[in-house]
């Protein structure tokens, strides 16, 4: 079964000023069938945005085999079909799984090439202001090959005060190998860890939903993205490049016996 309903395996505490929190591992996507599973995961389209203008929901780029998910930046091959000359591969969770605080674990394999611009990130699934209004919760970016991780928010307010509190940081990773990256959310504040440590967090502070607009439930997305301003050109003679993802685990909060999480199955 590719995503597990799990019992409370797994418990860690984070101390912090406004009260510990324990974190129960609720669900685990192992990728252990043969294809996507459809009730969890769309596949991303072509977009205008810098990030998703070279995305396409070609077979071959999104990839379910020996316990892994697989995507693939890919040199275009056949202009018949597609006059683009590379084409990439992510997907997502939006219209069938979001999440209202919590904690995400993801062990994936970032592989580095010119123009590789690989993200796993988060968007609220029923947005009710536009984009950065909404916030937006980007766990790491990748450009290149770089020895380390981009961790950011985004709302309002933080396009407009991009350093009260500094709204990214970066975590150093493992190149091309195996690398654990976490989120814990909370109504308090955002923390990103990279292998088990503490690489950034954003706390709320007073003010309005402009200030902390995290409080709505939020899908996951996960792409394998090439070029874009952000990164710059592609070296097309060195592809394919791939993102492998081994397995994602989500963990509800409480905090003095009060679960503070809410998962949502649309």
């Amino acid at each position: 079964m590719a995503f597990v309903l799990a019992m409370p395996l797994h418990v860690a505490f984070a101390a912090a000023a406004e009260g510990a929190v324990v974190w129960r591992l609720r669900y685990t996507e192992d990728f252990k069938g043969r294809q996507l599973n459809k009730k969890l995961w769309t596949r991303i389209d072509a977009g205008n945005s810098d990030w998703n203008r070279n995305m396409s929901t070609r077979a071959d780029l999104v990839v379910v085999k020996d316990g892994q998910l697989s995507l693939y930046g890919v040199r275009n091959t056949d202009f018949g079909e597609d006059a683009r000359r590379v084409l990439t591969g992510g997907v997502m969770t939006k219209g069938r799984f979001a999440m209202k605080y919590g904690k995400v674990e993801i062990r994936c394999k970032l592989m580095g090439q010119k123009g590789a611009w690989p993200a796993i990130w988060m968007m609220p699934e029923r947005p009710v202001e536009s984009w950065p209004h909404c916030g937006e919760i980007d766990i790491i970016e990748r450009l290149n090959f770089d020895g380390f991780v981009y961790h950011t928010v985004h709302s309002g307010w933080t396009q407009a005060h991009p350093n009260d509190p500094p709204r990214g940081g970066k975590g150093k990773i493992k190149p091309d190998d195996w690398n654990v990256f976490g989120l814990e959310w909370t109504p308090e504040r955002i923390v990103w860890l990279v292998n088990g440590k503490r690489t950034h967090s954003y706390a709320r502070k007073s003010g309005g939903p402009e200030r902390y607009p995290w409080t709505t439930p939020f899908y996951l997305m996960i792409d394998m993205q090439l070029g874009g301003g952000w990164v710059g050109e592609v070296d097309e003679s060195t592809l394919p490049v791939a993102m492998h993802v081994d397995w994602i685990k989500f963990y509800s909060g409480s905090r003095d016996g009060k679960q503070f999480s809410e998962f949502v199955r649309p």
